[in-house]
């Protein structure tokens, strides 16, 4: 698992801020799916969150992540998945490696929840 997210942290030469950004709250909505995090997955997600570029002057990436864990959890509670993901998948560009780092982070912690399975659907229906 740890060599597609590897393989993945070579190319983020690629990423620009919008990106990044859409990274982060894919991301966060994903671990946040199945309602649990494992200790795998947190370091695999602060690994990536720690290599994306950041070039807002205005907000940290920390207080950026902290403002994806409140939508996300209002997206997921709301039942708003297709809205909150639509408005994100533009910024990858229809990117597979951002798709492959994503199917890395959901079984990272041993299990596929059905929610984090629609969550990617919903991003791979989008990203076409």
């Amino acid at each position: 698992m740890m060599h597609a997210l590897l393989n993945w942290l070579q190319l983020k030469e690629s990423i620009d801020q919008e990106k990044s950004e859409a990274v982060i709250a894919l991301l966060t909505l994903l671990y946040q799916a199945d309602g649990k995090i494992r200790l795998e997955e947190q370091d695999m997600f602060d690994q990536i969150l720690e290599s994306l570029p950041w070039q807002n002057n205005h907000q940290s990436k920390e207080v950026f992540h902290r403002d994806m864990i409140r939508q996300s959890l209002n997206a997921l509670q709301e039942n708003q998945l297709a809205d909150y993901i639509a408005g994100i998948t533009p910024a990858l560009k229809s990117d597979p490696q951002v798709l492959a780092m994503l199917r890395e982070l959901a079984v990272t912690d041993g299990e596929f929840a059905p929610k984090e399975a629609e969550i990617l659907s919903l991003v791979v229906q989008n990203m076409v």
